[in-house]
């Protein structure tokens, strides 16, 4: 080897050594660096016409396990989506409250049964009245309340998905660009791990708002996907879209009142395809976890409502009032299935009879409201009519006073079934606002799969009947587009709506008229197709006429006497069946609908309520428990990441001892070589 070969190795040690000393000084430097890997670099014997020429440096690496860094970010999707979850699950259970909180709807139901048990025990107390009024209240309004937090909630939520879904696109178009200036620097011979690790970080970011996949070109440019396979980021970043609700009512679901992820410039719905990270832990408290709570606390509602309702409509105050006025908008053209007597009485103040008639709801002719207001108004010291609102209207004459009893009245809509009083709402105990024309089922879980049921569901319109048949093979979309195939022309709608985690059969008259629908099959029973919308909870309340006069509360019950007529004392001032008998109602075992994540069962309301509360707490605690587990999870793999690709001082220290050496080896060999060559030019 010449000398001057000599040098030329010696100097590419002393090049490979300042190479190699900066690399180990940028490590020292970043020890404490969030997000920064161990580079390393290695040196490689160059040899020329079979013989040693000095040494040369490969391009710098980083020290990344890829597949463990792969390993942690699926894990970061999941952890994080379990996050907001628990977080928001946390939040409705200080909502509830628990079973030990006097604040509890649980022990506002328990507080209204204890109510009614003192009426019943003293029926002639105006403080008694009072209470049960006030309790009734105070529980009606806990249940609005919590209607309304609950909803606050999810239009929350729907703008934290609006947020998550522009960070999304930000970080899609940052990537992209660090994607750039790495395809360059490859390009070019330069290094690009320090641009890698920026990546990494944004990567990592992502990660955690959405489930990703990808993989690396020998470019050096990352592609990006989603698990279901559609592309986010290939040359070029897709735009992902939503626009969050102003407001969220109960009734606004998925695809009915909230809208979609949008992908790409077509805005193509990718909602259901988001399988994990925040973004999908958002998207399941929106339109499942929250909208299930609902369910819930509506079947309780629904089911106060109808049981107190059914009771109190059979029942009269003393004395009894002047007139009664129906809570339901109706027409008189209405014609519902009616059967049974609806008896209607006119007292004077002491409770004597002054008239009564029965009506027999089946000779009806026409069979329809208008009819049956026709033969109360054709009663000597009665009248009644349907006033501007549609509401049934009945009253006394010569200042008597009116009262009703239900008798074996039935009329019938869907699975609903109520007594005459009740069907009219002339002496609610609650109100929800519904009238009948909307209906609504309750959920299946899938709306394409066949019901496997056939009959005729049959829709009274105006007196006019419309028959819609359903065979076997037909799925509850089938169900509904034969609804609208022949119904359209009386502008009524059915539709398939996607609540939960299962989907809803509604049927929305768009003119507001009354329908009534009777099924020859099992079709209405199975769906439990009933009058009302989404929402009970939020719109219940105490009729407004008893929270101005709790003396209208009833108390006991018109006489049911066979023969009763004029000059009967038909109620007696102390008569505590009624108040007695909704009493009961508050320990009686009941029957509830599978509702929300609550399955069919059988219990009395409190307990439906404690059902509701203990539910919440069990999710609560059960995702609390699968965070801090996927906490502890991410910390092994982010250890064990660690232990690979951050500095270790006390390695770099070594190697920094090693490299000086070296240098000055190299230098003390070039110092030589350049004397030697010193000396030839002497002797030269």
């Amino acid at each position: 080897m010449s000398l001057v070969n000599s040098l030329n190795s010696a100097v590419s040690s002393l090049q490979a050594a300042q190479a190699q000393l900066q690399v180990t000084s940028s490590n020292i430097a970043n020890v404490n660096t969030e997000g920064y890997s161990r580079k390393t670099v290695s040196a490689t014997s160059v040899v020329l016409d079979g013989q040693g020429a000095g040494v040369s440096l490969s391009d710098i690496k980083r020290t990344v396990d890829e597949n463990l860094l792969r390993q942690i970010r699926e894990h970061i999707a999941t952890l994080a989506g379990k996050q907001i979850q628990n977080d928001y699950l946390t939040r409705t259970q200080n909502l509830f409250g628990t079973l030990a909180d006097n604040s509890s709807l649980s022990h506002g139901i328990t507080d209204l049964g204890s109510a009614l048990e003192a009426l019943a025990t003293s029926p002639e107390s105006a403080v008694a009245r009072s209470d049960v009024v006030d309790t009734a209240w105070r529980l009606a309004e806990q249940l609005n309340r919590t209607t309304d937090q609950l909803q606050q909630m999810r239009a929350e939520v729907d703008r934290e998905i609006g947020r998550v879904v522009g960070e999304i696109t930000s970080l899609l178009s940052d990537i992209d660009a660090f994607n750039t200036q790495i395809v360059d620097a490859v390009a070019i011979g330069r290094s690009a791990a320090e641009l890698q690790d920026q990546r990494d970080g944004l990567i990592n970011d992502l990660a955690e708002l959405i489930d990703i996949q990808y993989f690396e070109r020998p470019s050096g440019e990352i592609v990006i996907a989603t698990t279901s396979g559609r592309t986010l980021l290939d040359s070029v970043a897709v735009t992902l879209s939503h626009t969050p609700a102003a407001q969220l009512a109960a009734s606004a679901t998925y695809q009915n009142g909230i809208s979609g992820i949008g992908y790409g410039a077509a805005a193509t719905d990718i909602t259901t395809e988001i399988r994990d990270g925040r973004l999908a832990g958002l998207i399941a408290l929106r339109d499942e976890t929250l909208v299930d709570l609902q369910a819930e606390i509506d079947r309780l509602a629904e089911t106060l409502r109808d049981q107190l309702n059914a009771l109190h409509n059979d029942g009269t105050a003393f004395p009894p009032p002047t007139s009664l006025t129906g809570t339901r908008g109706l027409a008189a053209t209405d014609a519902p299935a009616m059967t049974g007597t609806f008896r209607v009485t006119v007292v004077d103040s002491d409770g004597v009879v002054v008239e009564t008639q029965d009506i027999d709801l089946t000779a009806l002719a026409p069979p329809n409201i208008g009819q049956l207001v026709a033969q109360i108004n054709g009663m000597a010291n009665a009248t009644a009519s349907i006033n501007a609102s549609g509401q049934v209207v009945i009253g006394a004459t010569g200042g008597n006073s009116i009262a009703v009893n239900e008798l074996d009245s039935q009329v019938t809509s869907g699975t609903a079934s109520y007594g005459m009083a009740q069907f009219l709402g002339l002496n609610d105990f609650l109100d929800s606002g519904t009238d009948y024309d909307v209906m609504l089922s309750d959920r299946t879980a899938s709306d394409t799969a066949a019901l496997g049921l056939a009959g005729t569901l049959s829709f009274s319109i105006a007196g006019a009947t419309t028959n819609v048949a359903y065979v076997v093979g037909d799925s509850l979309t089938d169900v509904a587009t034969a609804i609208n195939g022949a119904l359209g022309g009386s502008n009524i709608t059915a539709s398939v709506i996607r609540e939960g985690s299962g989907y809803r059969l509604e049927i929305v008259d768009a003119d507001g008229d009354n329908f009534f629908l009777s099924d020859s099959g099992t079709l209405a029973g199975q769906l439990n197709l009933r009058p009302g919308v989404a929402g009970t909870a939020g719109r219940l309340e105490v009729r407004g006429a008893l929270v101005s006069d709790p003396n209208l509360l009833v108390r006991g019950e018109l006489s049911d006497a066979a023969g009763l007529a004029v000059g009967d004392i038909a109620i007696s001032t102390g008569d505590g069946t009624i108040a007695r008998a909704m009493a009961t109602a508050f320990t009686a075992d009941l029957s509830f609908a599978a509702a929300g994540g609550l399955p069919t069962t059988v219990t009395d309301l409190a307990g439906y309520a404690a059902n509701i509360l203990a539910l919440n707490a069990s999710n609560a605690n059960a995702m609390d428990g699968d965070v801090n587990a996927g906490k502890s999870f991410r910390l092994a793999l982010e250890t064990q990441a660690a232990a690979i690709s951050q500095v270790n001082l006390d390695e770099e220290l070594a190697s920094l001892v090693i490299i000086q050496n070296a240098y000055a080896a190299s230098a003390r060999l070039t110092t030589t070589i350049s004397e030697m060559l010193d000396i030839l030019l002497e002797i030269v």
